[in-house]
Formats: C-alpha cells, structure tokens, sequence
C-alpha cells in the first residue's frame, strides 16, 4: 500500500484535531480597573490548579483582623471549548497559609464582574505587610451546576442517611 493511502486517514483526523483545537479561547479574559493591577498568572497551565492574583496595594493585615484586599482586575471565566461559563473559587496560596494568612470567602459568581476584592484574615499575633504585586490568592475555575430548586417531602435513601459530624470515624 502506498504511503499516502496510510497516511490519508490520519492526516484527515489531525486536521480534525487542528480545527477543533482553533476554537479553543482563552478561559480567563480580565479587566484591569487600575494601571497598576498585574494579571493573574498560571505557571504551568494544564497543570497548576489555580490562577495566582495579586495585591494592588500595600496595606497592614493586624493580628486577628480580616480587610478586603484590592485586585484592581474584573474577570469573566468561560470552558475554552464549550464556552459554557464558569465560576471562581477563591482559595489561599500555601505560602500565605503558612505565614497564618487565610483568604476568607472567595466565590465569584460566573456572572460577576466587578472587582475582584480578597478577603484576607490574619490568624496570627503578629502584623503582616502586604505589599503592592505580592501574590495573595488563587483563582480556581470551577463549572457551574446550579438549577431550579425543588420542595420535596422525601429524599432518596442513602448510605450516609442523617448521620454528620464525625459520622465517618477519626
């Protein structure tokens, strides 16, 4: 068999995949509000869980104390094949977990689009600086699932049943 007749198929399902992959977007388009607003980044996309996001500002986190932390960035997140929207967990990087810094709060509706703002709690005794450009938080894009609500007099059986707190053992 010639080696164009084995190759044919397969050129046909590459250019498949080609045009396919064309239609692909980029999943996070942002908005910067101020100037002086950085991105967010990825390290390693497809890989890495999470957008990093950084402060706008320097400003004084206290001891025991939660403030909004400015982005200076709005952001609309969309599946890059499907198009179909998509929300925003926001979640503490290791590295401010460490330091005994949490973010507090942190879901952006698919929705939304004003300023991202990160609520921030020192869980420390010590005062912690945040400085302008420091990574802060991550953004972690997840699928919305939400639909109608409906009143029901039973639920379904299920192995878990009523049991909770600690119902799973130690």
């Amino acid at each position: 068999m010639p080696l164009e007749q084995v190759l044919a198929p397969n050129q046909r399902a590459l250019t498949g995949l080609l045009s396919e992959s064309a239609k692909i977007k980029s999943m996070l388009r942002v908005k910067r509000l101020d100037p002086g607003a950085r991105l967010p980044v990825v390290a390693h996309p497809g890989e890495d869980l999470g957008y990093d996001v950084f402060a706008l500002e320097t400003t004084v986190l206290r001891p025991r104390a939660t403030i909004k932390v400015r982005t200076g960035i709005a952001v609309e997140a969309r599946d890059p094949v499907g198009g179909a929207p998509l929300g925003l967990l926001v979640r503490d990087r290791s590295s401010m977990a460490a330091r005994g810094i949490a973010t507090t709060g942190g879901v952006i509706d698919s929705g939304y689009r004003g300023e991202i703002l990160v609520l921030m709690t020192n869980l420390g005794e010590g005062t912690v600086a945040l400085q302008a450009g420091d990574k802060i938080a991550q953004m972690i894009p997840v699928h919305v699932l939400t639909g109608a609500v409906e009143e029901a007099e039973d639920l379904e059986d299920s192995a878990r049943a009523e049991k909770g707190f600690g119902s799973s053992g130690k």
